[in-house]
């Protein structure tokens, strides 16, 4: 299901405390699907996506505030890709 995932399906507006710039669905260079999906603020990012060897997702995250921004970045991506899963 998360591979399938459209960015219209993800019902947020802020991410870590910013307002969310996007929510891709393909690679920016070359338009190729990334098999998940990415949300971008000013300060940071998340991406999810399936694992290729094991039934569960993967969240990559990056701060550019610090640590304590990243757990949180972490725990709201999880959170939004497990409402996300469940919705749809």
């Amino acid at each position: 299901m998360l591979s399938k995932l459209s960015p219209q399906q993800v019902q947020i507006t802020q991410l870590g405390g910013e307002k969310i710039d996007r929510v891709l669905d393909r690679a920016s260079g070359n338009d190729a699907p990334i098999g998940g999906i990415k949300v971008v603020s000013a300060s940071g990012w998340f991406a999810a996506r399936p694992s290729g060897t094991e039934d569960i997702y993967k969240i990559y995250a990056e701060s550019f505030r610090g640590e304590d921004h990243l757990r949180s970045l972490l725990s709201e991506a999880q959170a939004i890709v497990d409402h996300a899963l469940t919705e749809h």
